[in-house]
């Protein structure tokens, strides 16, 4: 839309009614626009003095020609000329307010390559006065730009008069009609352009960068990255179309500009169809899409390759390419549309929408007194609604990739809960048997690498099944859960293991820790349990332990297996000397009184 207002804006107000160039125009000053479209003098092949076009203008036999219009093929043809290279004259009469308007100024639209322009007094011709010269009217060849205001003070009956050369393209002449406008009219209408200009490609910019973070995100999304390299594709057609090129590096850039702003035609169309296709998929023969995507790339390349003359022949093969590729495009609409798939009948009618501007188009650049195009448009909406499809389509995505990591770290937390249960004791929460068993061997077989000593406690709750008979269960079970939780609040090593070995016996593994130290902690262990009564339904409940201490320094155990069964001797040697005590295999002696 954005677009079209340019167009809009910039495009000639039309006229009611225009006099023959015989008659003149009539510019009374009181209008924000007057055009100059409609019969002006034609001169072919000669660049004519003020006199010669006041002389000429007079002359009822003086040829004419239309205004827009494009002269290859209104003109004398030689097989040498193929493309009606030359020069020629523009003349209209043109009658302004009687008092000089400093603030009046003559815009000139659209002439290809150079021009001059003069102010000529219909009755003194000898006081002509050159209004501009844009590009080389001879010598190497130099175009003009593009929307150029003049200056227009000027007073009375004349003739506006233009040199035009035409050496590079096709297009020869005046393709847009010059208009008489307001200065200050005129700022406000570039500054509107301007603005709008910047907002389109702005926005063009956004669709790239959106799309380009959503294919090179985690999702990958082809779709995506298919429309990034459109939107930069017509992101440079707009830079090349708006002159940007010309003004950031000079006038003599204009056939480069004319060449990317043709090539790039068939590009739009063949990524335009590459989008279409990932979006919906529909797998047309090899013999289809290839020759489809050679084209493309053969018109691009043609365009900066052939002859200036020739770039505008590129331009409307181009052109019929595009109608083209609407048909394969429109067999995987209709097939998205009849398996109702998201985004596919509001693609299909934005489609139709540019299959009528390309046929507009394409009409309307043979023809003279139109130069309104618009694909351009078409091309901007068309990009707005595949970002539109491809944003949700990548918001379903995201979601559905979100929804994925919820459920992947749900299955993380219960294959966590799982380990940890088969791990851990359920009532006491510490190591159970099983976990014993494989961090034994382990430790057993780092003591052995790392040659450090490696202890084990071995203990238990004295006279447990009598808690048990005569207070319960439950109440073993209190006692079970708070001596664990007791024992593991001690400052041990992050290296030490504490595990239930079975019941109500416990193990604790010491890895590089000697006998002697493993002895003095089972001695801290024991003195913790038995210095604080347990508190139960049936009140405080004193408890003791006995401990079975032993140590790979001082046994000499040649395998994991020994070392277990002589620290459970130990533990066996510290009941039989009456509990509450801890024993080691030498045999030594240490209790605490009951």
């Amino acid at each position: 839309m954005a677009m079209l207002c340019a167009l809009v804006i910039s495009a000639p107000s039309a006229q009611a009614d225009y006099a023959s160039f015989d008659g003149g125009q009539v510019y009374e000053g009181d209008v924000d626009r007057y055009s100059l479209a409609g019969d002006w003098l034609f001169e072919w092949g000669a660049y004519l003095t003020p006199q010669e076009a006041v002389m000429a203008f007079d002359a009822e036999d003086a040829d004419s020609l239309k205004v827009p219009s494009n002269w290859h093929g209104k003109v004398p043809s030689s097989p040498d000329n193929a493309h009606d290279d030359g020069i020629a004259t523009y003349v209209a009469a043109l009658s302004l307010p009687d008092v000089a308007r400093m603030d009046l100024i003559l815009h000139v639209g659209m002439i290809h390559d150079a021009y001059r322009v003069y102010w000529v007094p219909r009755d003194n011709p000898s006081q002509a006065v050159e209004i501009a010269t844009q590009g080389n009217l001879s010598g190497p060849e130099l175009a003009a730009h593009r929307n150029l205001t003049h200056p227009l003070p000027f007073v009375g009956d004349g003739l506006l008069m233009i040199h035009v050369r035409k050496t590079m393209f096709d297009w020869g002449g005046v393709a847009e009609a010059p208009y008489i406008s307001r200065a200050e009219n005129e700022r406000f209408s570039q500054y509107l352009r301007s603005l709008i200009s910047g907002i389109t490609i702005g926005a063009l910019l956004l669709i790239l960068l959106r799309n380009a973070v959503f294919f090179t995100s985690g999702l990958r999304d082809k779709a995506a990255g298919v429309l990034a390299v459109l939107s930069l594709i017509v992101i440079l057609r707009a830079i090349a179309v708006e002159n940007i090129i010309e003004m950031m590096f000079g006038a003599e850039w204009h056939p480069y500009r004319m060449r990317l702003e043709v090539g790039l035609v068939p590009l739009l169309a063949s990524w335009t169809y590459l989008l279409i296709e990932e979006l919906f998929p529909l797998r047309l023969p090899q013999l289809v899409r290839l020759p489809l995507q050679i084209s493309a790339y053969t018109l691009a390349l043609l365009a900066f390759v052939l002859p200036l003359g020739l770039v505008s022949t590129v331009l409307f093969y181009a052109q019929i390419f595009c109608l083209i590729t609407f048909i394969p495009g429109t067999i995987h609409i209709v097939h998205a549309i009849r398996t109702h798939q998201t985004g596919a009948k509001t693609l299909g009618i934005s489609t139709g929408l540019c299959l009528a501007a390309g046929l507009h188009d394409l009409i309307s650049a043979n023809l003279d007194n139109y130069n309104l195009f618009l694909i351009p448009v078409s091309i901007v909406a068309l990009l707005m609604i595949l970002s539109h499809i491809v944003g949700n389509r990548a918001s379903v995505a995201i979601a559905r990739t979100e929804l994925l990591e919820q459920e992947k770290e749900q299955l993380a937390r219960a294959h966590d809960d799982a380990l940890h249960m088969a791990r851990h004791d359920h009532l006491t929460g510490l190591l159970n048997r099983q976990s014993f068993d494989h961090l034994w061997a382990q430790s057993w077989l780092d003591s052995i690498d790392d040659r450090t000593p490696l202890s084990l406690i071995l203990f238990d709750i004295d006279h447990f099944k009598s808690v048990n008979d005569t207070f319960g269960h439950p109440t073993g079970d209190t006692i079970l859960r708070d001596l664990s939780a007791r024992l593991s609040a001690l400052n041990l090593r992050k290296s030490d293991r504490l595990c239930r070995y079975g019941g109500e016996e416990f193990a604790l593994i010491l890895p590089d820790t000697t006998q002697r130290d493993a002895e003095g902690l089972a001695t801290r262990l024991l003195n913790t349990v038995a210095d604080t009564a347990f508190e139960t339904d049936h009140g405080p409940l004193s408890i003791t332990c006995s401990f079975g201490v032993a140590g790979t320094d001082a046994t000499r155990s040649p395998a994991a297996s020994d070392l277990l069964e002589t620290t459970d001797t130990a533990l066996y040697l510290a009941k039989s000397d009456g509990r509450n005590c801890v024993r080691t295999p030498a045999g030594t002696k240490e209790t605490v009184a009951a």
